[in-house]
């Protein structure tokens, strides 16, 4: 593995209900490399297998066959408390829903990945505030996140995705449901994390994210397979 390799796959096989009448190749002997503190982007449409490898890279389930090595480590096999474990420490997560609680407030929101932890409760606090008010959120911090815009529940969110200080931040069509400036806004962040050092995995339809300039590369997908480069053809 070269130096600046956090993650590959190799032959990454998923079938989803295997041997069953609805079985469904969702990945299809799927090889490539993540390069560390990069911007990827995994596009395709609809189906392509974009978001089941973007799973099963981030750790949140397992290929069917194939090896899955993040940071030397094949973690395709570990037990689920290591995989727990590596999703904690070395993963940040953006969904497309967010996936926020809507009914406790935003700073109990983006304090949840921080337990069960070592911290204590102040330490915990400190932590949380610091985060938000690099967003420009912390008078928020009291809100139920019900109450916020959409804008802010999209701060609200990356934060929890970064209040354990991954290395590699996981994001699943993160502008789907989101207009143009907030979408902007959202790849500006995301760009300013790459520049900090971060690895950014992104799985998109969206040529607004594929198309922008802080993207370092595209692995385009389809129907389970990664497709040719054009130099490739």
């Amino acid at each position: 593995m070269t130096q600046d390799t956090i993650i590959r796959t190799q032959g990454a096989t998923k079938i989803y209900n295997p041997t069953l009448p609805d079985e469904m190749v969702a990945l299809d002997n799927v090889s490539v490399t993540i390069h560390q503190g990069q911007a990827t982007v995994l596009k395709g449409p609809s189906g392509s297998g974009k978001t089941s490898l973007l799973s099963i890279i981030g750790c949140m389930s397992r290929p069917t066959a194939g090896k899955v090595i993040v940071k030397d480590r094949d973690v395709a096999k570990l037990p689920e408390r290591y995989l727990t474990h590596i999703r904690r420490k070395i993963f940040g997560f953006i969904f497309q829903q967010f996936n926020l609680i809507r009914d406790i407030s935003v700073q109990e929101n983006v304090a949840l990945p921080l337990y069960p932890a070592d911290a204590g409760f102040a330490e915990i606090r400190k932590r949380v505030h610091t985060m938000l008010d690099s967003f420009g959120i912390l008078s928020k911090r009291k809100l139920k996140v019900k109450k916020l815009s959409g804008g802010e529940q999209q701060r609200v969110a990356i934060a929890r995705a970064l209040i354990n200080e991954p290395e590699i931040i996981i994001a699943d069509e993160p502008t789907a449901h989101l207009d143009r400036e907030l979408a902007a806004d959202l790849l500006n962040i995301l760009a300013g994390l790459v520049r900090e050092g971060k690895t950014v995995i992104i799985a998109t339809h969206d040529p607004l994210i594929f198309e922008h300039p802080f993207v370092d590369s595209t692995i385009a997908m389809r129907n389970g397979k990664i497709e040719p480069q054009p130099e490739e053809q």
